[in-house]
C-alpha cells in the first residue's frame, strides 16, 4: 500500500515518541522514509552531541548501508524484494562460462602492528549446546551463519548463496538435539539438520533477539522479538503472541519451565514473569523492586534456582543491577551508576576499566552470564567485560579494548556473554572469544572467519600482494606477501596506495580523519583535517605524484606535501560534505566529485567547477584511463539510472543499466588494458560484466558469496579484480580477458584501392581453435559480425585479397574492420582495427623494426580530436610504458628493453593501433 504523509506532522511525532526512547528504536522504523528518519537523528545528535556513548557512530553505520536499500518512495525496501529482483534478473542473464571461481582473500585473522583495536569482523549471537559442545554456531551481520564442529578450531559459512543482507540477530540450539537450529536474519529460520538446509517460520513480527527452546521437551520454543514474545508447540511451526511488550532475552527457571522471565526496553515491562510456561506474562515494576527504567537483561544460574539477576542500563551508560533471591518475585538493587559531569561512578559499560567514564554505549552492546556452579559470581558487558564475586555488589575489569594493555584483550562492544559447562563465550563487534579459567584469560576464536564488513578497497598497483582497505568496526588492514596487517584502529573507511610507490599509503577512519604511512603500515602518522567530512569521506592520490593528495571532506582540498598543509580548491563553488571524488589518470586537471544526486566537475584542476545533476544519488563514479571527460557512475536507484555512461563529463548520461537486478549499484571500474573496455560493476548482491561487444550485462558471479559489493579495484599486472564485500571480505578473481592483447598477429592492415577493398594479414600462431570472425563497423555503428572464416590456412597467407568480405560503404563513409578469434576456452581477441577509407591517413609506421636503442613512430593523425596515448606492452600484456603525445611522431627510448618481441599499442579517440615490434639482441 502506497505510504502517504504530512511530514511535519510526522516528525513532531516521531520526535515526541523518540524522546521516550532512544536511537535504536527509531532505526527500526520503517513506516518513516530514511531522509525523516535522518532529520530526526539529526535533531537528536544536535541536543545530545556525537561523542563516544552518544549512539552517533552505530547510527552513522546503519545509515551507510540503509541508503542502498531504498524503494522509489525513499522508504527501506524489505530484503525479500531486493532477493525476487535479484532472482528475476538472474533467470535471463547469461553468466559467464569460461571465468574462474572467486577466491577469498581474507582476512580470517587480525594481525596488530600500529592499530589498536584489531578484530576479525562484527558476531552479534553464539549457539551452543551444552550437549555437544564442540558444535558452535556464530551469527554475523553481513557474514551470515557459520558453523565450527571442532570447538572453533575452524568454520564453514552456510549461508553464502542466502538472503544478501543476512544481518543475523540470533541463534539458538535445541540443547537435545545439535542438528536442530534456530536462526534470525532478515526473516526467521530453522534448520534439522545442522545448518546445511533452513526453512523459514512464520507468524513473528518484529526483529527477534533470541530464541529458547525448553529443556526436556524440544516442541517448546520462545522468541524474544521487538515485536512481543511469542510461542510455539510444534518446534516453530507456528506461533502465538503471548506477550506484545518489546523483548530481548528470556530464561527458563533452572529448577522449574513454568516459571521464566524476560527482559526487554519497553518502559511498561522491562523485567516480565510467567508461572504457567509462557502462557501468560505478568511486567513487573517498582512493586517488584524494578523501580527504574532502561534496556534491561536477565540470567540465572543452575548452582541455584531462586536467584535471578536484571541488569539495566540507564540511558548509555550503567544503571544498576537488580538481584532476587525468590525466583523473581521480589528485586533489590545490588548497586548503581551515578554520573556527575565528566565523571562516573560504578559505570561497568563504558569506555573504561575503573568504571569511572561518564560515557557508554549500552542501548547497542549490553551482556549478561551467570556461572553455573557459583550464583554469586556474575559476568556483564558492554564495551568490555566485568566480573563480581559477591553477588553483584561490585564487578571488576577483565578485559580492556584497545591494546596495548595489562589486563587482558577482548574487541569492544560485546553482544552476548554465554556460559556453557566450564566456559564463558564472549561474542563482539571484533569476533568470538572464551575463557576457561573464569575470565582470567580469553582465548581468540575467530580465525578462519571471513566475515569482514569493507567500506572501501584499494590494490597497490606496483605490488602484486598489496591491498587492503577499511572495514566497519575493525580498523584498517593491508595485505602483503607475508600476509594481513591491522595499521589503524576505529572504524576504517578509504584507502589508497601512492601508484608509484607501494609503502606510501594513505588511510581514513570516521568522518574524513586522514592518516599515512611511508612504511607500508608499520608506523603512520595523523594528519590535519581543515574540514569536517562525511562517515566514508573519499579522497584520490595523484597517479604520478603521491604528495599530492585531494580530499572531499566539506568541499574538495588538496595537498602537494603529503597532508602536512591543504588548500581548498572548491571555494565557495562546493558548499557540502562529499561522497564520491575521483581524479583522472590521463589528465588530473580533471576532478569528478557527487553528493546526493549532484556531481561536482572541474576540467581545470579545480580553478572553475561545473555543477550538474544526475537521476539517482551517486555511489561511485569511474574516469575512462585516456578520455577524462568519459565517465561511468553508479546510484542508488533501483531504476534505469543505476549504471549511467556520459561523454561529456557529465553535462549529459545515458543508461547502460540493461537487465541488471533492480536494486542498487555501488561501484564501476574499467579494465584500463582491455580494447573492449569492459566494465565490472558491484551491486547489493553481486558482480556483473560488460565489453563493448555485449548488448547487455553478464552474471561474474561463480563462487562469490550473495552479499553486498561495497568497491571494487583492478590490479593490472596480475590481471585480478578485487573486491570488498560489506561482510565477508576481499575475495578476487582472474579478469574475463585474462590476456590483455592479441600477440598472435603479426599484422592485419587494409586499404581501398580502385580494384575493390583489399586486406593484407599475417598470423604467428596456429593452436586448436578453427573459428574466427571479420567484424565490420561504419559511421559509429557497433562491430558486428559479418563473416565466420573456419579455415586457418586462409588467414597464413601474407597477401590475401578478400574483396568478398568487404562491405560496400558510400564515398564518405568511415569503414572499421578488425579480426576476431576464439581460443578454446570461449575467449575472444581481436586484431589492431583497421580502419578503410584512405590507408594514406590511418597508418601506424614504426622504424627501425626490429629495433636497437630509439624507435620511430609516425601516429595517424587526420582524424585525431585529442591526444594519442602510446604504450608498450610485453608479450605477456603488462604495460611497460605509456605517454602521450601530441604530434603524429614519437619516439620511444627502447635501450632498457630486453631483447624479444613487444607491442606497441596507439590510442586516439575510440580507436586503436597496434604492431608488433622487435628488440634486438
Amino acid at each position: 500500500m502506497k505510504k502517504i504523509y504530512l511530514l511535519a506532522g510526522i516528525l513532531l511525532a516521531a520526535t515526541i515518541s523518540f524522546a521516550q526512547t532512544d536511537i535504536y528504536q527509531l532505526m527500526e522504523r520503517r513506516d518513516l522514509k530514511l531522509s525523516e528518519i535522518d532529520s530526526i537523528a539529526k535533531q537528536y545528535f544536535v541536543t545530545v552531541g556525537t561523542d563516544k556513548g552518544s549512539g552517533y557512530n552505530q547510527y552513522q553505520r546503519w545509515l551507510f548501508e540503509q541508503k542502498f536499500h531504498l524503494d522509489n518512495q525513499g522508504y527501506i525496501r524489505p530484503p525479500a524484494d531486493e532477493n525476487a529482483a535479484f532472482e528475476t534478473a538472474m533467470q535471463t542473464m547469461q553468466r559467464n562460462p569460461t571465468a574462474s571461481n572467486w577466491v577469498e582473500r581474507g582476512p580470517i585473522s587480525w594481525n596488530r602492528t600500529s592499530g589498536w583495536n584489531p578484530g576479525v569482523g562484527r558476531i552479534t549471537c553464539i549457539g551452543i549446546a551444552a550437549i555437544d559442545t564442540t558444535v558452535v554456531f556464530i551469527g554475523s551481520p553481513g557474514g551470515g551463519i557459520w558453523k565450527s564442529t571442532n570447538s572453533g578450531g575452524s568454520w564453514v559459512s552456510l549461508s553464502d548463496n542466502a538472503s544478501n543482507r543476512m544481518n543475523v540477530t540470533a541463534i539458538t540450539v535445541d540443547p537435545a538435539n545439535v542438528n536442530t537450529v534456530y536462526a534470525a536474519a532478515s526473516g526467521t529460520y530453522k534448520s534439522t539438520n545442522g545448518g546445511a538446509t533452513w526453512t523459514t517460520m512464520s507468524g513473528i513480527a518484529g526483529t527477534v533477539r533470541k530464541f529458547l527452546v525448553q529443556p526436556g521437551n524440544s516442541n517448546i520454543v520462545f522468541a524474544a522479538s521487538t515485536g512481543g514474545i511469542y510461542r510455539s508447540i510444534n518446534a516453530g511451526g507456528t506461533w502465538s503472541q503471548v506477550s506484545t511488550i518489546s523483548t530481548e532475552d528470556i530464561e527458563f527457571n533452572a529448577a522449574n519451565v513454568n516459571t521464566m522471565y524476560a527482559a526487554g526496553t519497553s518502559a511498561t515491562g522491562h523485567v516480565q514473569r510467567s508461572t504457567n510456561n509462557g502462557v501468560n506474562w505478568t511486567a513487573l515494576g517498582a512493586a517488584a523492586g524494578i523501580t527504574n527504567s532502561g534496556r534491561t537483561l536477565v540470567a540465572v544460574s543452575a548452582a541455584n534456582p531462586n536467584v535471578v539477576y536484571a541488569v539495566q542500563a540507564s540511558g548509555s551508560v550503567f544503571g544498576r543491577m537488580y538481584r532476587s533471591n525468590d525466583a523473581g518475585l521480589t528485586f533489590f538493587t545490588t548497586v548503581v551508576c551515578t554520573i556527575s559531569g565528566t565523571t562516573g561512578v560504578n559505570n561497568f559499560f563504558g569506555y573504561g576499566t575503573t568504571g569511572t567514564d561518564y560515557r557508554g554505549q549500552a542501548t547497542y552492546d549490553m551482556a549478561m552470564c551467570v556461572s553455573p556452579t557459583n550464583a554469586d559470581e556474575v559476568y556483564i558487558a558492554g564495551i568490555i567485560c566485568f566480573k563480581s564475586t559477591n553477588g553483584g555488589t561490585s564487578f571488576t575489569a577483565i578485559t580492556a579494548w584497545s591494546l596495548p594493555n595489562s589486563i587482558g584483550y577482548n574487541h569492544a562492544d560485546v553482544h552476548t556473554l554465554d556460559w556453557v559447562k566450564n566456559t564463558i563465550y564472549s561474542s563482539s563487534d571484533g569476533g568470538i572469544y572464551k575463557s576457561i579459567d573464569v575470565g582470567d584469560n580469553w582465548i581468540d576464536l575467530t580465525t578462519g572467519l571471513g566475515i569482514r564488513q569493507f567500506y572501501r578497497i584499494d590494490c597497490s598497483q606496483t605490488n602484486t600482494d598489496m591491498y587492503g582497505g577499511g572495514a566497519q568496526d575493525n580498523g584498517s588492514s593491508m595485505h602483503k606477501a607475508t600476509g594481513w596487517i591491522d595499521w589503524l584502529g576505529a572504524d576504517g573507511m578509504e584507502m589508497e596506495f601512492s601508484y608509484t610507490n607501494a609503502n606510501v599509503v594513505y588511510g581514513t577512519s570516521q568522518n574524513g580523519k586522514l592518516y599515512r604511512s611511508t612504511n607500508a603500515g608499520s608506523s603512520y602518522s595523523s594528519l590535519s583535517q581543515p574540514s569536517s567530512g562525511q562517515w566514508v569521506t573519499p579522497f584520490a592520490v595523484h597517479p604520478t605524484n603521491d604528495s599530492i593528495v585531494f580530499v572531499g571532506w566539506t568541499g574538495v582540498y588538496k595537498t602537494t606535501n603529503r597532508g602536512s598543509t591543504w588548500t581548498s580548491i572548491s571555494g565557495s563553488s562546493i558548499a557540502t560534505s562529499l561522497a564520491c571524488l575521483t581524479v583522472s589518470l590521463s589528465n588530473p586537471n580533471y576532478i569528478y566529485t557527487s553528493n546526493g544526486t549532484s556531481l561536482h566537475v572541474t576540467q581545470n584542476g579545480g580553478t572553475s567547477w561545473t555543477t550538474r545533476t544526475a537521476a539517482g544519488t551517486i555511489t561511485s563514479i569511474f574516469v575512462h584511463p585516456t578520455i577524462p571527460t568519459k565517465i561511468w557512475i553508479t546510484t542508488s536507484s533501483s531504476g534505469t539510472a543505476r549504471v549511467m555512461v556520459s561523454a561529456d563529463a557529465g553535462a549529459t548520461f545515458t543508461s547502460i543499466a540493461g537487465t541488471l537486478p533492480a536494486v542498487a549499484a555501488r561501484s564501476i571500474v574499467m579494465d584500463k588494458n582491455d580494447p573492449r573496455e569492459t566494465l565490472y560493476i558491484g551491486m547489493n548482491t553481486g558482480v556483473y560484466y560488460r565489453d563493448n561487444t555485449m548488448s547487455d550485462w553478464g552474471a561474474f558471479l561463480t563462487g562469490l558469496p550473495l552479499v553486498a559489493i561495497n568497491e571494487l579495484d583492478i590490479q593490472l599486472n596480475s590481471r585480478k579484480i578485487r573486491v570488498g564485500t560489506y561482510g565477508r571480505g576481499v575475495w578476487d578473481n582472474d579478469l574475463i580477458y585474462n590476456v590483455v592483447l592479441p600477440v598472435r598477429w603479426l599484422s592485419f592492415k587494409g586499404k581501398r584501392t580502385t580494384a575493390g577493398n583489399q586486406l593484407n594479414w599475417k598470423v604467428t600462431e596456429n593452436n586448436s581453435t578453427d573459428k574466427y570472425e571479420l567484424e565490420y563497423s561504419a559511421n559509429g555503428v557497433r562491430f558486428t559480425s559479418i563473416k565466420t572464416i573456419d579455415a586457418l590456412a586462409k588467414l597464413q597467407n601474407s597477401n590475401s585479397t578478400t574483396a568478398d568480405y568487404l562491405q560496400t560503404d558510400a564515398a564518405t563513409g568511415d569503414a572499421y574492420y578488425r579480426l576476431k578469434q576464439f581460443d578454446v576456452s570461449g575467449r575472444s581477441f581481436y586484431s589492431d582495427i583497421v580502419f578503410l577509407k584512405d590507408a594514406s591517413k590511418d597508418q601506424l609506421v614504426l622504424f627501425p623494426n626490429p629495433v636497437q636503442d630509439k624507435l620511430n613512430i609516425s601516429i595517424p593523425g587526420n582524424y585525431r580530436n585529442t591526444n594519442a596515448i602510446v604504450q608498450v606492452y610485453n608479450v605477456n600484456g603488462i604495460m611497460l610504458l605509456q605517454q602521450t603525445e601530441s604530434s603524429n611522431t614519437s619516439t620511444i627510448n627502447t635501450a632498457k628493453f630486453s631483447s624479444g618481441q613487444y607491442i606497441l599499442r596507439v590510442l586516439i579517440d575510440d580507436k586503436v593501433y597496434q604492431q608488433l615490434f622487435i628488440k634486438g639482441s
